[in-house]
């Protein structure tokens, strides 16, 4: 048999003012925890090659699609500079015909 039973429904809320006064008392209460200490880049970045750590491993696929994406945008963005330098070219070249072509006649 539950201990609730037995209480009357006046102790069962003085019961449950104490406890939220004990709670809202260790609130105020603060712990003194010391300085924070500082980590080094390179212990972290050592940390995150180990293979062995599946944050290390998350790491490591998301490093991979990063440099996927940004290899295929440089990529992208040469080919693209040299369809421009290609069509600039080409209608220079238009021009150039055009202009002597008006030369002759």
């Amino acid at each position: 048999m539950s201990r609730f039973t037995t209480m009357t429904t006046r102790e069962r809320k003085m019961q449950a003012a104490a406890i939220c006064r004990e709670v809202h008392a260790q609130d105020e209460f603060s712990m003194d925890l010391g300085k924070k200490m500082s980590v080094p880049k390179d212990i972290m970045l050592e940390e995150l090659s180990l293979a062995s750590n599946r944050g290390s491993r998350l790491f490591k696929l998301r490093q991979r699609r990063s440099e996927k994406y940004t290899f295929e945008n440089v990529h992208n963005q040469t080919n693209m500079q040299l369809n421009v330098r290609r069509t600039l070219h080409l209608i220079h070249k238009e021009n150039t015909v055009r202009h002597r072509y008006m030369l002759v006649t």
